[in-house]
């Protein structure tokens, strides 16, 4: 529920004609702490597990990660909307919950030659990836909170790796992205690294503590 407050504020404040987390730092760097405040006022930290420069730090931090996320599944869906109707563009498709000043520019930049330069990029470096998932645009911390969401606080690391590792299409629907990944399911040699970063980890650890306590 935390988590889906804060996103909630993060639309709400949403600086129009910005596309991702560099630009508003750049157009509007006092979005950050506002979204944190604002959410501060719903939630508080547990001081016996940190401080509050940790907590605004762990929020931030979050704020920064979600933001590229969020905006990665806004477009995909309009992609799907778009391919089941002809001549419709990302204009077409804005969702209730975002500012028409915000989706305007969002929907003029997913089709300019910088976006698709940088997908591109993108799409070449996971290929060169000795192991390449499945997970889109989510990080493995983010599948790994979503899996617990979905099971009241249970974590089974086992489920997540298939789930980041197998493909989504009908056809191919369960199967593994590639042998290797799934050699490392049998053997049961999974390492911490391939689902987060460490950074990641200390990330949501403190996030965790910091404000999963709403106040009354």
């Amino acid at each position: 529920m935390a988590l889906r407050t804060l996103l909630v504020i993060m639309r709400m404040f949403w600086p129009d004609g910005c596309v991702g987390a560099l630009e508003i730092g750049r157009k509007s760097p006092r979005f950050w702490n506002k979204c944190i405040n604002e959410f501060l006022r719903y939630y508080t930290f547990d001081q016996r597990f940190s401080t509050e420069a940790e907590a605004r730090a762990s929020i931030l931090a979050h704020m920064r990660d979600n933001l590229h996320r969020t905006l990665a599944d806004d477009r995909e869906r309009a992609d799907m909307k778009i391919a089941g109707a002809s001549g419709n563009t990302y204009a077409d498709h804005r969702p209730l919950y975002m500012k028409p000043g915000v989706w305007s520019k969002l929907a003029q930049y997913w089709v300019s030659e910088e976006f698709k330069k940088k997908s591109a990029a993108g799409k070449k470096a996971r290929q060169a990836v000795k192991l390449p998932h499945t997970s889109g645009a989510r990080s493995f911390d983010r599948r790994r909170r979503d899996y617990m969401e979905a099971h009241y606080g249970k974590l089974d690391e086992l489920a997540v790796y298939k789930e980041c590792h197998t493909l989504k299409d009908e056809e191919r629907k369960g199967e593994w992205i590639t042998e290797d990944a799934q050699k490392i399911i049998v053997s049961v040699q999974i390492i911490p690294i391939l689902y987060s970063r460490l950074a990641e980890v200390i990330s949501w650890s403190v996030l965790r503590h910091a404000y999963f306590k709403k106040e009354l």
